[in-house]
């Protein structure tokens, strides 16, 4: 069964991130032509995700999807898991549109709200078995990701997982070297986007964000994880690099993979 809650914003209400909506929204295209390619390895993801929930819990549990989109992967990635109800927030209606065509007939309870992920998981009153945000908390300022995860500790309580897959920066790689990799590597292999939806990507990278941007695996996302009341599981998942259209591994030169990307769990 799909419920999808619709929660109308107020005129000036809090929209954490309206910048990142609007992109999103333009660009809607673009990005699912880099899932339909599986550039950002959502394949792989989808498959580790899965393995970890099995791995995790034996017996029905919930599941929070933070920043859903239109769910395309949790479509596959929840198939086999003993999930037995699945709640995800997005702020972009049509997405979740979407989102309820590609969860329509699973056999796990589905609710789907339209509010702002970070505003929604301050007024989260639901225990959540497992969390999960994918690719969007790079979006927020340092503050603001500190708030997302201490909502997120209260959400999961003590026996709970939160699981972060994103974008993540070698040790002692800045910004501007991060960029100048990605830039080097990827847009020689993504060959499934125009030049126009090439510059959109690049622009949405580039964009200045107040301790936004890029994640640092250590020592600052560790410092923010503590704050928030989190702890590093030793159950580390292995990186996760980005793919060309063509499949396989990315590699920038060097012999390692190109543009790394994380996935890796938090216990509560």
């Amino acid at each position: 069964m799909v419920n999808v809650h619709i929660h109308q914003f107020k005129r000036g209400g809090a929209v954490v991130d309206a910048a990142a909506l609007a992109q999103f929204q333009e660009q809607w295209a673009t990005y699912r032509k880099l899932i339909a390619s599986n550039c950002l390895s959502h394949r792989e993801v989808g498959g580790i995700l899965r393995d970890t929930l099995n791995e995790m819990f034996a017996s029905p549990f919930t599941f929070l999807d933070i920043a859903c989109g239109d769910a395309s992967m949790m479509k596959t990635a929840l198939r086999g898991t003993k999930v037995r109800h699945y709640h995800g927030i997005d702020l972009s209606q049509p997405a979740l549109e979407l989102a309820a065509a590609n969860l329509a007939g699973s056999p796990f309870e589905v609710d789907l709200d339209h509010r702002d992920f970070v505003e929604a998981m301050m007024r989260r009153p639901e225990h959540a078995d497992a969390a999960w945000c994918g690719l969007s908390i790079h979006h927020l300022s340092s503050a603001d990701k500190l708030r997302l995860m201490k909502a997120i500790r209260g959400a999961t309580g003590g026996r709970g997982i939160f699981l972060l897959y994103e974008p993540t920066r070698r040790d002692n790689e800045d910004r501007a070297a991060f960029l100048d990799r990605f830039l080097r590597t990827n847009k020689p292999l993504w060959t499934a986007l125009t030049p126009a939806e090439w510059d959109q990507i690049w622009h949405h990278l580039r964009l200045p964000r107040d301790g936004g941007g890029v994640v640092r695996a250590r020592p600052r996302g560790r410092l923010r994880a503590s704050a928030a009341g989190l702890r590093r599981s030793d159950r580390l998942l292995p990186p996760v690099s980005l793919r060309g259209q063509r499949g396989g591994g990315v590699n920038g030169g060097d012999g390692r993979s190109a543009a790394e990307r994380t996935i890796n769990p938090v216990e509560c």
